[in-house]
């Protein structure tokens, strides 16, 4: 790890965290040469903290520091980094850092431009503005953002104050943010509620009842994470739940407060996550929604209304998928495999499977092998209630939503189907050990849907799985699990659905802001631009799609290339100068803002 040796530091905000690292800074041999301050609040701390450094004007801080320290609100790091630079103030080869968590460096430009180095330093952890921080930075954790070349100086600045240094990427900064903030300040909030509460009936001291045990759940979470997940809501107490709504409601009813909207918000997610890990079977999940008062789960619980039905165990699928079969006299019967949050892409699955087959059966599942990363599994957005609205308007017969513990009993499974090499390239590159939990998933999903009596002429009903084009790999890789393993269905593909300005649906969208939605439009370009050259009999000319693409600053691109619908091994070399000819698929995957997008286009020309 790089040093970054003694150096001349300027404080800008000598509020309860710039006073406090300034004085860190200050203790591992830094000198620090100038510190703004203006409030008198601001001004006695930075008397306390930095006894003998002169209170100086920015501009004056600036001139004479190797390392600035900008310890300012986020809303005014911008315009402060901006009149600076419009001044002429930063120096060539200056160490400018802020302790933002919300923003990384790329808020630092106009610094850049000046040939100043940008860095970003952002300290986990509560301040008081006193000199028990200074104790308290031995166990903090910092949020380090900085160019590759220049993060080893932020990891010793880091290191130097005592704490921990870990790197974060500029895409992630605001997840990042997002996440403390969410866990420090509404704890606060939650605490204060609590304690409210406690002061309402009678309780003289809270602060004594509640801390042994929320020290005690902080603990357990941080050791075991949701395996602590404990309590009426992750034990399916309905009756409890809606007892403690309506005393909360009568209770809120009467102060004015909020404390009734958090326990929802609360009691809601818990709920989600206890099913997630299988705890809560999905009418559980839909009889909490309905003690916490959520409309759309009382809206959704109303089954009878609608001609779909909903089963959650193997044994019922098999009974209901014959019974169906028998009173609608059918020979076929089509299975749509889903994740749920369901989009207008799966009800063209569904609609092309109701139109094929005289028995439909859609399963919703949000299977966890095909996650690498537990976060993304927890945000994964469950829909139950609307998925099945979405199904039963497409004439859907049957959905089969069941827990974790019923598709894989006694934890993930020892046996599991492997890809193969067919897997392990693009996608499987990408994220190993996903098309393995994707197949291993598919193939049991295959399995339970099979028809589950005979068809009405006694003989065998005819069986078709149907997947979206847009998972070219998985589809390529499940036509060829069902030839390489015998599977008694037909898989059959359904194009891609897209918005109309062209970006293929997927249940990631809803997470792009505004603008990287906008951002996002250009992989759907480039894959059209090489479309109309094959088309055209033309090279295709990949470089120019790929420096397309590349032009968009919010979009990271993955990979891009044309390859063989069914190999998926490259074809766009033997393309650069020769015209297209034949099949091919145009794929191309890239991350925009925190949302790993795929696409592809197939070629036949």
């Amino acid at each position: 790890m790089v040093r970054p040796g003694r150096l001349g530091v300027g404080i800008i905000g000598a509020g309860k965290v710039g006073a406090v690292l300034g004085a860190a800074l200050r203790a591992a041999e830094h000198a620090v040469v100038g510190v703004s301050a203006v409030s008198e609040a601001s001004r006695e701390r930075a008397e306390t903290l930095l006894p003998g450094v002169p209170i100086l004007g920015i501009q004056d801080i600036v001139e004479r520091s190797e390392l600035v320290l900008l310890a300012v609100p986020d809303d005014a790091l911008g315009e402060l980094v901006a009149g600076l630079a419009k001044l002429g103030a930063w120096q060539p080869g200056q160490l400018v850092a802020h302790t933002s968590g919300r923003f990384g460096v790329g808020i630092l430009q106009p610094i850049r431009t000046a040939g100043a180095i940008p860095l970003a330093l952002h300290p986990a952890m509560t301040f008081t503005g006193m000199s028990l921080d200074l104790t308290r930075l031995m166990d903090c954790t910092f949020g380090i953002t900085a160019d590759a070349a220049m993060l080893p100086i932020a990891q010793a600045l880091v290191v130097e104050m005592g704490a921990e240094p870990v790197a974060i990427a500029e895409a992630d900064r605001t997840l990042y943010h997002a996440a403390l903030a969410h866990s420090s300040n509404h704890m606060v909030t939650l605490v204060a509620q609590a304690s409210q509460l406690l002061r309402e009936i009678g309780v003289e001291s809270p602060e004594s009842m509640l801390g042994p045990l929320l020290r005690a759940t902080l603990e357990n979470a941080l050791a075991s994470g949701e395996s602590a997940l404990t309590g009426p809501v992750a034990r399916g107490d309905v009756g409890t739940v809606a007892a403690h709504a309506q005393a909360l409601k009568e209770y809120d009813g009467g102060a004015g407060g909020d404390v009734l909207a958090a326990y929802q918000a609360m009691a809601r997610a818990t709920a989600r996550r206890a099913g997630n890990r299988g705890l809560l079977r999905p009418e559980q999940l839909t009889d909490i929604g309905e003690a916490l008062g959520n409309r759309a789960h009382r809206a959704g619980r109303n089954l009878k209304s609608m001609a779909i039905k909903l089963v959650t165990t193997t044994a019922e699928l098999r009974t209901e998928s014959a019974r169906l079969l028998a009173s609608k006299r059918g020979t076929s019967q089509g299975l749509v495999p889903t994740m749920g949050a369901l989009h207008s892409g799966h009800a063209a699955l569904a609609r092309t499977a109701v139109a094929e087959n005289d028995v439909v059966v859609a399963t919703i599942f949000v299977n966890p092998l095909q996650f690498g990363d537990a976060v993304d599994l927890d945000r994964y957005p469950r829909t139950l209630e609307a998925d099945m609205a979405i199904l039963d308007a497409e004439g859907v017969d049957l959905v089969f939503a069941p827990a974790v513990d019923e598709v894989y009993p006694g934890g993930q499974p020892l046996v599991r189907v492997t890809a193969g090499p067919l897997g392990g390239k693009w996608e499987g590159a990408s994220r190993p050990g996903h098309f393995d939990g994707a197949l291993t998933v598919v193939a049991k999903l295959l399995h339970y849907g099979l028809p589950g009596g005979a068809a009405a002429d006694g003989s065998i009903p005819v069986y078709r799985a149907y997947f979206g084009q847009k998972d070219a790999q998985q589809l390529a890789l499940v036509k060829r699990m069902v030839v390489d393993l015998n599977f008694p269905v037909e898989i059959v593909p359904v194009p891609t659905v897209r918005d109309d300005d062209g970006l293929a649906l997927s249940s990631r969208n809803r997470f792009l802001s505004v603008e990287e939605r906008g951002a996002a439009l250009v992989l759907s370009r480039a894959l059209r631009l090489i479309e109309s050259r094959a088309n055209a009999h033309e090279p295709l000319d990949l470089d120019s799609a790929v420096a397309l693409v590349q032009s968009q600053p919010l979009v990271e691109l993955d990979y891009f290339d044309v390859v063989d619908p069914a190999t998926l091994e490259p074809l766009a070399e033997n393309c650069k100068e020769t015209p297209f000819r034949g099949e091919g698929l145009a794929i191309i995957a890239a991350k925009v803002g925190p949302v790993r997008l795929i696409d592809n286009v197939p070629l036949n020309s």
